[in-house]
């Protein structure tokens, strides 16, 4: 029978646990509320991206492959996309626009946890992208088998949808400081927060 690791239950009940902890710890660093409501949104989305590029894991794979069979499956040419063309529209689309959706709101998100200057966002985008298919060749080496292919143009449209989403916040920033009212000083409510988050960009 052939067995894989599925993201659910187990690898997602323990990244929830994990989430439980953090949060704990971060409370008593005295973050507020409405951070830790930000975080946990975030950390799900970030469960959800591990959930579709990483699972499901194979686990009986039979012979393994050797370690140069998986690495010529490593795309490194930026816009060769192989015979992806020649396939169907709708598997098409999910892999070009698939990779941009998936990424988009990891550069919106990410902007209500912590401070990222706009020079380096581009690299942040980078980075992201090629965590994810990073992420999935150290699995490809585990499990002795190139489940899931590596590719330099999933890198670069990853990168395209961070750098949307941070542009869609800067977009929401200022309709958000042009259509609210400054909140008070002691205001702690996700609305205030918000509106912090919109300033310091």
């Amino acid at each position: 029978m052939f067995m894989r690791l599925e993201f659910f239950p187990y690898p997602l009940f323990a990244g929830l646990i994990i989430l439980l902890v953090t949060l704990f710890f971060l409370l008593r660093r005295k973050k507020s509320i409405s951070y830790l409501v930000f975080f946990s949104f975030f950390w799900v989305y970030m469960l959800i991206v591990a959930g579709m590029t990483i699972f499901p894991i194979p686990l009986d794979i039979g012979m393994r492959t050797p370690l140069l069979g998986i690495l010529r499956r490593i795309n490194l040419q930026p816009l060769y996309f192989g015979g992806l063309f020649s396939l169907h529209t709708h598997v098409i689309l999910q892999q070009l626009i698939g990779n941009v959706l998936l990424t988009i709101p990891f550069g919106f998100g990410i902007n209500f946890l912590t401070r990222i200057k706009a020079m380096r966002f581009p690299w942040i985008a980078l980075g992201t992208g090629l965590a994810i298919e990073v992420s999935q060749l150290v699995v490809s080496l585990g499990i002795g088998a190139a489940y899931r292919g590596v590719d330099i143009n999933d890198v670069l449209l990853n990168a395209v949808g961070v750098l949307i989403g941070y542009a869609l916040f800067r977009a929401f920033g200022f309709l958000y400081l042009a259509l609210v009212q400054q909140p008070g000083k002691k205001q702690n409510s996700l609305y205030s927060y918000i509106y912090w988050v919109a300033r310091r960009v």
